[in-house]
């Protein structure tokens, strides 16, 4: 009998549950910024035009910055700015628990906050 082994890392889109559309209709390009190197899942906004991890600010209750979305796939940009990302804008189903999301503060809210922007997209974390 064969025995099932579960990957220790993941790779691209083994969080996507489904596309409400199509993957084409989902996904947009983008520079990620210099410094940053992002997850597979990792909640992404934008800094000057370019995609970095969501900070998780809060104003309140809300994020100071609404996020733009969740990357599609690993990107290392500690050497420099890396052109053509490939992002989850909108409308999609994603695995919860394999999304990356800012860090919570002993007050807590971010998840909350993130979760609520990623939905004004279309992008339901389940």
């Amino acid at each position: 009998m064969a025995t099932f082994t579960e990957r220790a890392v993941r790779g691209a889109a083994d969080f996507v549950m489904s596309y409400h559309l199509s993957p084409f209709h989902a996904c947009e390009f983008a520079t990620v910024a210099s410094g940053q190197v992002l997850k597979a899942g990792e909640v992404v906004q934008l800094e000057g035009g370019k995609l970095i991890a969501a900070t998780g600010l809060l104003s309140g209750d809300a994020l100071v910055t609404d996020v733009i979305g969740v990357m599609f796939e690993a990107v290392d940009a500690s050497g420099g700015d890396v052109a053509n990302c490939t992002y989850i804008a909108r409308s999609a189903e994603l695995k919860d628990g394999l999304l990356t999301y800012p860090a919570e503060s002993t007050a807590g809210g971010e998840k909350a906050a993130t979760v609520a922007s990623l939905k004004k997209l279309g992008i339901a974390p389940r």
